[in-house]
């Protein structure tokens, strides 16, 4: 069984996973949770877990399906609202949330993080379990979920292009760029 280091797994919504799921959307824009006190990738490789509270279906299910892990390719660190405007044609969320991501801990940088994503060749579900409960970035799953066998959204080739799409739209201004691989 092949494994994510220390079961950690990324919570973020639901339709966000969807779409990485899909190859509609290549970029994580984060922030942190309530819960969390600065964001930072703690992991290069993690599980994507699902959310929902913040969508309109409301509160945490009792149990969640996994069927999606992620890898960091790259990560920038952006401070100007109209950079992450040009994200906008790049994800599927409403520019209402991008705003309220943006101005959530003015002090602090928003994380814009390409993921190349894979879905598990079997989903797994899971309890949702209080460690996992709370508007917070990172948890550690305690089940067992093999990523062997997992297939890529989308060709390396094609995530490149996508990379080099977003690197342009944020490094032609003031983004601070952080690579991790």
């Amino acid at each position: 069984m092949n494994k994510v280091p220390n079961h950690t797994a990324l919570k973020e919504w639901s339709t966000v996973i969807d779409a990485l799921g899909r190859g509609e959307q290549i970029v994580l824009i984060r922030k942190g949770g309530i819960a969390d006190p600065k964001f930072g990738v703690e992991a290069d490789r993690f599980y994507l877990y699902p959310t929902f509270f913040h969508q309109a279906e409301g509160a945490e299910p009792a149990e969640v399906t996994i069927g999606h892990w992620g890898e960091v390719v790259k990560t920038w660190r952006i401070n100007e609202l109209e950079l992450l405007y040009r994200l906008e044609p790049h994800v599927v969320m409403p520019r209402e949330t991008l705003d309220a991501r943006y101005r959530f801990r003015p002090d602090q940088a928003l994380y814009v993080i390409a993921v190349r994503t894979f879905a598990l060749a079997d989903s797994v579900t899971i309890p949702v379990k209080k460690d996992y409960l709370g508007c917070r970035s990172w948890v550690s799953v305690d089940e067992e979920i093999d990523i062997d066998g997992s297939a890529a959204a989308m060709p390396d080739s094609q995530l490149s292009g996508r990379i080099a799409e977003i690197d342009a739209l944020l490094t032609s201004s003031s983004a601070a760029t952080v690579s991790l691989s």
